[in-house]
This record gives C-alpha cells, structure tokens and sequence, in this order.
C-alpha cells in the first residue's frame, strides 16, 4: 500500500509559484499533486551537495526542490523555479 503525504510548501515556494505564468502553474500544480502519492516520480533525482533540498523534480524548464519527511508523511517544496536559476 502507498502511502499518501501531504505537500507543503515554504514561504518562498508559494512565493515562486505565485510569479509564474498562469500556463505554468498547471503543469508544476500536477506535478506537486503527484508527489502526494508518489515522492519519488519519473523525472525526479536525488540532490548531491549544495544542500538545498534532498530532490529536484523536473517539470519542462522549471524545478521543484523538496524534501521528503516519511516519519510525518510530509512532502516539504522548498523552491520552485527555472533550471538557469533555482540553484543559485
């Protein structure tokens, strides 16, 4: 059985979300629905240094960082942007 995690996302996540263009948000809004029930999607990959987040998800040009906590069942985003800057 699957568990189901609840998304969360941080001040700066929502922030990030809010800028984008309104035909962005719907692919990136699947694709955070989607990490509810599966934290580990086809075009995720783990994060290694740089210690911004444990994975990115890929989403066209745009990336979702974000950590998993099973204990709670809790997907957090921590930011969400464009591959040229979300790293920075």
């Amino acid at each position: 059985m699957s568990n189901i995690y609840s998304i969360q996302l941080s001040k700066r996540a929502h922030k990030d979300f809010q800028k984008l263009d309104p035909s962005l948000q719907k692919p990136i809004y699947q694709a955070l629905i989607k990490l509810s029930t599966s934290r580990t999607p086809q075009q995720f990959k783990t994060l290694k240094g740089k210690n911004i987040a444990q994975y990115r998800l890929r989403v066209g040009d745009y990336r979702i960082l974000y950590d998993v906590y099973n204990e709670d069942n809790v997907v957090l985003i921590i930011r969400i942007g464009h591959r040229r800057d979300i790293y920075r």
